[in-house]
């Protein structure tokens, strides 16, 4: 089994799989640590490397929009315990309210997110289409 040590922690991978890790603590988005061959064709090599963009692009897209959610969720509750004049847990009601309110003025973030989102994913059909044939082709020649 060969194995490769990962840049980005001391563990050991296999080559033959892909790998998921846990939720980062900010984006929640899961790292995904993608399979590098030896004998990866230049095709496979830039497939991968768009893939791991994608991912990185989306990890940081919610990086970016789950800390201006927790910054915004805070001095809304803070606001609220003002008001209320006491140290007591801000209502669910008034936390929908902010959840409302949130997501209203994310709402064209969220739709030039979900525009962008599939438009680098369809643009991967293509080259994913290539890169499995090559690996059919190389397997086939076994």
């Amino acid at each position: 089994m060969s194995s490769i040590s990962s840049s980005s922690s001391n563990v050991r991978m296999d080559r033959r799989f892909d790998w998921v890790g846990p939720p980062d603590n900010v984006s929640k988005i899961r790292k995904i640590m993608l399979r590098r061959l030896d004998n990866e064709s230049d095709l496979e090599r830039e497939y991968r490397t768009a893939r791991e963009q994608l991912n990185q692009w989306n990890s940081d897209f919610w990086a970016e929009h789950n800390t201006l959610f927790d910054r915004q969720k805070t001095e809304f509750v803070e606001r609220k315990q003002n008001e209320l004049g006491r140290l007591e847990h801000v209502s669910a009601n008034d936390l929908s309210e902010f959840y409302r309110e949130f997501l209203n003025n994310r709402h064209d973030a969220m739709m030039a997110y979900n525009m962008e989102w599939y438009r680098r994913n369809l643009q991967l059909i293509w080259p994913a289409l290539k890169v499995n044939v090559v690996r059919f082709l190389r397997l086939s020649k076994k």
